[in-house]
C-alpha cells in the first residue's frame, strides 16, 4: 500500500474518531435541573417552572397527572398574554372540565406544549385550581386535606428534564367542609329552635290581645 493511502486512510479513521466523540453544543444540552415551586392559596394555584435552557431549544413539554381534586384551565393556557416573549405558541390536551365538583370527576392527565424561539432560560407560571372538595364523614368539624401536584414529567425537545434529587414536593391544600350526619342535625335543630321561638312570640301576642 502507497503512502498517500495509508495517509488517506489515517485520514478518515480520524475524521470518523473525532465526528463520534464531539460533543453536543453547549447550549443545546440542559446544564442545571429545572426547579418547580407552587405559589397560591384557597382554590387557585400555580406552579412557577425554572427552566435553564439553551437558546437553540424549540419546544417544552410537561406532562402532568392531576388528581381528581385539581384541574387546569385549557383556555388560560392557549389564550393567556402572560406568556415569555419568546414563547410561540402553547398548547393544551387532556380534560378540563373547570365545573365539575371532586365528587363527579376523577384523576387525569394533561399535556402542556409550549413552542420556543430563541429563549435562554424560561420561566413559566402555571396555573392550576382546586375543585370543590368532598365532605369527610369522619371530620365533623371540617378540616384540611393535602392535595399533591408534583406528579409530572418536563421534556426539553424530547429529553427529560428532571428537578434536583431533594426538591420538596408540591402540594395544595384544600379546606374541607363539615361532614357526616352532624351538620344536618345542627341545621334541623337551629331550625326547630327558629320556629319554637316564633311560636312562643305568637302565642304571647295572642294572651296579650285576650287580657285587652
Amino acid at each position: 500500500m502507497s503512502k498517500s493511502s495509508l495517509c488517506t486512510a489515517a485520514t478518515l479513521v480520524l475524521t470518523i474518531s473525532a465526528r463520534r466523540r464531539a460533543p453536543a453544543p453547549a447550549d443545546s444540552m440542559p446544564t442545571q435541573p429545572a426547579t418547580a415551586s407552587l405559589s397560591g392559596s384557597g382554590q387557585h394555584y400555580a406552579m412557577e417552572l425554572e427552566i435553564p435552557i439553551g437558546t437553540d431549544a424549540k419546544d417544552i413539554t410537561l406532562s402532568w397527572a392531576l388528581p381528581a381534586a385539581a384541574y387546569v384551565d385549557r383556555d388560560e393556557v392557549e389564550t393567556r398574554a402572560g406568556w415569555p416573549a419568546c414563547v410561540r405558541a402553547a398548547q393544551f390536551t387532556g380534560a378540563s372540565d373547570v365545573e365539575a365538583p371532586e365528587y363527579d370527576a376523577a384523576a387525569h392527565s394533561v399535556g402542556l406544549r409550549w413552542t420556543l424561539d430563541a429563549c435562554d432560560a424560561l420561566s413559566l407560571s402555571i396555573p392550576v385550581h382546586l375543585r370543590a372538595p368532598t365532605p369527610d364523614a369522619s371530620l365533623l368539624l371540617g378540616g384540611r386535606r393535602r392535595i399533591p401536584l408534583d406528579d409530572f414529567v418536563l421534556r426539553v425537545d424530547g429529553r427529560a428534564y428532571g428537578r434536583p434529587a431533594d426538591a420538596a414536593p408540591l402540594a395544595a391544600f384544600v379546606v374541607l367542609p363539615p361532614g357526616g350526619a352532624a351538620p344536618a342535625w345542627g341545621v334541623a335543630v337551629v331550625t326547630l329552635a327558629v320556629l319554637f321561638r316564633e311560636a312562643l312570640r305568637v302565642a304571647r301576642c295572642l294572651t296579650k290581645r285576650k287580657r285587652s
